[in-house]
C-alpha cells in the first residue's frame, strides 16, 4: 500500500515509472505484468481495439465499470488508474456563447434525423431521439432528446 495515498499496488516495483497519464500508466502495468495487448483485452473483457485506444491517449477516462475491470485484470486497485484519468469536457460556464451554439446544433441535428452524434463533453455518442407532443393550441411540437450513456450529458 502507498502510505501517501491508500492505494494498493499489488507488487509493483517502487521504481517502476507509472506515467502521469492513463495511456502510460496502463502500458507501464501491462508490460511490467507481462501482458500482451491481446492477453490484457482477453483479460479485461475489452477488445484489442479499445486497450490501443487507451494506450495511445486517444481514451483518457473511464466509466467505473470499464476502470474496475482493467485494475482487476492488471491485479491492482482501480484508484491507480483513475488518479490519472483526464475528462476532457467543454462545460457551459466555460465559453457560454459556444455552448449554446454546440446544444443549438445537437438539436437542429436531432430534428432533422441524425441519431449518430458526439457528447460535447465527451466525446461518446449520443442516444438521441425526438419527442412528440402538443402545444397549448392541440398543435404538433417536436424536441430533441438526448443523452450520454458515458458521462453526464442530457439534452433536455
Amino acid at each position: 500500500m502507498d502510505p501517501h495515498t491508500n492505494i494498493v499496488i499489488r507488487n509493483l516495483p517502487k521504481d517502476l515509472d507509472l506515467g502521469d497519464n492513463l495511456a502510460r500508466r496502463l502500458t507501464a502495468i501491462r508490460e511490467w505484468r507481462g501482458y500482451t495487448i491481446a492477453a490484457l483485452a482477453k483479460e479485461s473483457h475489452f477488445s484489442k481495439a479499445r486497450i490501443q485506444e487507451i494506450e495511445t491517449g486517444m481514451e483518457t477516462w473511464l466509466s467505473s465499470s470499464d476502470r474496475q475491470l482493467l485494475a482487476l485484470a492488471l491485479k491492482i486497485d482501480a484508484e491507480l488508474l483513475q488518479e490519472v484519468e483526464t475528462r476532457p469536457r467543454l462545460e457551459p460556464s466555460d465559453d457560454p456563447q459556444r455552448w449554446e451554439a454546440i446544444i443549438s446544433d445537437i438539436r437542429d441535428s436531432i430534428l432533422t434525423g441524425v441519431r449518430e452524434l458526439e457528447c460535447p463533453q465527451c466525446g461518446d455518442t449520443l442516444r438521441c431521439r425526438v419527442q412528440e407532443g402538443l402545444d397549448i393550441d392541440a398543435q404538433p411540437v417536436f424536441m430533441a432528446k438526448a443523452f450520454c450513456q458515458k458521462c453526464p450529458f442530457v439534452l433536455t
